[in-house]
C-alpha cells in the first residue's frame, strides 16, 4: 500500500506525531537514539499493525504560521483499536517523555486519528460548503490548472482561536473550498482529519487533544523553487480572510516526501 492511500486494513487508529530533538543534541545523535533505542521498544507495543516514519524536508519560502523545519521527523503508529493505542501511548509515559541533556524527544506534537480521512477534499464536499454553493466563485478569473505531480506533502496540525463551529465553518466551508475550486492549482492530494478526542483525565506526558484538525496537502516541485513554465500562477496561494478576523490559532507543520518512507512494521 502506498504511504498516503486510504487504507482498509486491520489498523483503525492512527497515532501521528511530529518531533525534534533537544537543542544541545546533534540531529545525527538524535537519529541514532531514535532508531537504535526508541524504535525497537515502540515496535513491540501491543496492538501495533503499522509503523512508518518520514524525515522532514528542508523549509520552503512560503507563508505559514510556523517554520516548516521546526520538526526533524514525522512518524505514525497504527493500532488495532483505541484501547491498544491508549495503552501504548498516554499510558506508557516512559516511552514518550521528553529528554533533558541527552538524546530523546524535545518538542512532541501528536494526534489520534481515524485511518481514513474525514474528507478527501479533491472529491468530497464538507457539509459547511453547502450553504455557500450559490455564492460566486471565491477567486477571480478562470481556474488555473497545473499538471505537475505532487512531489511532497505539507502535513499540518491546527486549532482555532474562535469557537470550533465558527472555525470549522471558515476552514471547511471557505478555505478548503478555495483550494478545491482552483487556488491550489490541481494538486493531487488534499485530505483532512478531525482529531479523535480522548478524555483529559487520560492525558499524560503527551497532549493528543491540543490540535483539532490535521490536513495533508500535496504540492508540486515548483513550490520548492523549481522553475515552472510560464512563471507562478496569478492565484498562487492567496486566500480570502474570514469576516471574524484571524480564525486559526496554533499551527504546526512539516514537509515530507511521501515516497521517502522508512517502514518499521
Amino acid at each position: 500500500m502506498a504511504p498516503f492511500e486510504i487504507a482498509h486494513g486491520r489498523g483503525v487508529i492512527r497515532f501521528l506525531h511530529f518531533f525534534n530533538y533537544p537543542k544541545d543534541i546533534a540531529v545525527e545523535d538524535g537519529e541514532k537514539w531514535y532508531f537504535h533505542t526508541h524504535v525497537p521498544s515502540a515496535k513491540k507495543l501491543p496492538g501495533i499493525v503499522r509503523y512508518r516514519t518520514w524525515k522532514g524536508l528542508p523549509s520552503i519560502k512560503m507563508w505559514t504560521y510556523d517554520p516548516f523545519d521546526r520538526f526533524v521527523r514525522m512518524s505514525e503508529l497504527v493500532f488495532e483499536n483505541m484501547d491498544m493505542c491508549l495503552k501504548s501511548t498516554v499510558h506508557n509515559p516512559v516511552l514518550w517523555s521528553p529528554a533533558t541533556g541527552q538524546p530523546g524527544f524535545n518538542e512532541f506534537e501528536c494526534m489520534m486519528l481515524n485511518e481514513a480521512p474525514q474528507y478527501n477534499l479533491l472529491q468530497d464536499v464538507p457539509v459547511q460548503q453547502f450553504k455557500y454553493m450559490s455564492n460566486p466563485a471565491v477567486f477571480t478569473g478562470a481556474p488555473e490548472y497545473d499538471e505537475s505531480e505532487d512531489t511532497f506533502i505539507d502535513v499540518y496540525m491546527l486549532n482555532y482561536r474562535v469557537p470550533v463551529a465558527d472555525g470549522e465553518d471558515w476552514y471547511l466551508g471557505h478555505h478548503t473550498r478555495e483550494g478545491r475550486i482552483g487556488k491550489q492549482l490541481g494538486n493531487k492530494h488534499y485530505q483532512t482529519w478531525k482529531t479523535l478526542t480522548i478524555p483529559e483525565t487520560e492525558r499524560g506526558v503527551i497532549h493528543p487533544n491540543r490540535f483539532y484538525r490535521l490536513t495533508e496537502l500535496g504540492l508540486p516541485d515548483w513550490t520548492r523553487g523549481a522553475r515552472r513554465p510560464g512563471g507562478l500562477p496569478k492565484s498562487y496561494l492567496t486566500y480570502t480572510r474570514s469576516p471574524l478576523g484571524e480564525v486559526l490559532n496554533e499551527w504546526r507543520n512539516i514537509l515530507i516526501d511521501p515516497k521517502d518512507v522508512q517502514v518499521i512494521v
